[in-house]
């Protein structure tokens, strides 16, 4: 990597194909020793080596799991539970019994903390105070645009409102995509709009306030048989 001068790569294929380019030049003068050791080699057993491995983990209450050195965040209804992870070369499957709960991309390296609010934030709803003590707090800002979002809030509508129209925000974050309200929350919370705002006003403003309409059913209950059932208890007692 010192001698090809940079570290970027355009896709993990890129990356994949230098590896192996550089493993086919280490081994190249070894290849008449590796061809000696053949003759002699034993066929491999014929069962396929396992392509993973599998711990077992406890939910924290911080709804964390932690998975060789690194901190994945998981469902908050998952706390307290223990749940079995098949850890691969680049991703994590996380299973609860036999039940496939979902699959989660493998941090880089042998430390850190990966926490997507999106595990969470219906729980944090419920609980709104634990965001203020929440361990990997940091985490639950996507990115600059909703790091300032929260400081306006807060300093519109104080540090308790201000927290939970955030958490109402990661709730919008979470159905509609960052992508799709970055630019908008970026405008609200920017020197340019010197009004107080909140979440409801966004979802106004994106036409998400209407409620799905409510079925009309239309019910004919028959109560003559309920009639006849009750004058039969009633003669029975009698």
């Amino acid at each position: 990597m010192l001698l090809r001068g940079y570290r970027d790569f355009a896709t993990v294929e890129a990356y994949d194909a230098f590896v192996v380019k550089v493993l086919h030049q280490a081994n190249e003068s070894r290849r008449p020793r590796l061809a000696e050791e053949f003759q002699v080699m034993r066929p491999l057993p014929p069962t396929r080596l396992s392509e993973y491995d599998e711990l077992s983990c406890r939910v924290s209450q911080h709804s964390t799991i932690r998975v060789k050195k690194v901190t994945y965040s998981v469902p908050a209804r998952l706390i307290g539970q223990e749940v079995r992870v098949q850890v691969y070369e680049g991703q994590l499957k996380v299973f609860h019994g036999r039940e496939l709960l979902l699959s989660l991309p493998r941090a880089a390296g042998d430390r850190g903390v990966v926490i997507d609010y999106r595990h969470l934030i219906e729980h944090l709803l419920r609980k709104p105070g634990a965001f203020a003590h929440y361990v990997h707090r940091e985490e639950l800002f996507p990115d600059r645009t909703f790091r300032l979002a929260y400081d306006r809030l807060v300093a519109d509508h104080g540090e308790r409102a201000g927290r939970l129209e955030y958490l109402h925000l990661l709730r919008l974050a979470a159905e509609l995509g960052e992508a799709a309200i970055g630019s908008l929350v970026s405008e609200c919370s920017g020197p340019a709009h010197p009004g107080k705002w909140r979440v409801a006003d966004l979802r106004r403003y994106l036409g998400l306030t209407q409620r799905p309409p409510v079925p009309e059913l239309q019910l004919e209950p028959e109560l003559a048989s309920y009639d006849a059932l009750l004058s039969g208890e009633v003669s029975d007692v009698g």
